[in-house]
């Protein structure tokens, strides 16, 4: 999977948006080597987030990767895709509730429609961390 390393690495280079050579990716990222900045850029390459032009330089994919198709990525922050349709259906349910004051039998009905929701996006929140934690040598 991709490290915590890998993964900064990749949302820097998604928001510098241009092509980019292996030292000009070192000075994007502050590394003391050129070296490092290679083997970060190999291995985001393997794994399909950025590809080589005819130049030598990187660009990262316009498509998000498999491992992350799940998830969006919001001015830097990965989050799975679910949680904005869980926040619309919880806000929508909440002030339906607060406002047209239904029944409770009917509140119930509608609290319940929501908790499968919840239930992914907790499900993919940890998945994601797990993703984050995995290392590739």
């Amino acid at each position: 999977m991709i490290s915590r390393e890998d993964l900064d690495a990749y949302l820097k280079l998604r928001s510098h948006g241009k092509p980019i050579s292996v030292r000009g990716f070192q000075r994007l990222m502050n590394y003391s080597s050129p070296g490092k900045a290679q083997r970060i850029l190999n291995r985001l390459e393997r794994l399909g987030f950025i590809e080589k032009t005819k130049s030598n330089e990187y660009i990262v994919k316009a498509d998000l990767p498999p491992q992350l198709a799940a998830y969006a990525i919001v001015k830097g922050y990965i989050i799975p895709r679910i949680a904005i349709y869980t926040l619309y259906t919880t806000t929508t349910i909440t002030l339906y509730i607060a406002l047209a004051k239904p029944p409770i039998h009917i509140a119930i009905l509608l609290i319940a429609l929501a908790i499968p929701y919840w239930i992914e996006t907790i499900k993919l929140g940890i998945s994601l961390k797990t993703l984050l934690k995995q290392k590739i040598y």
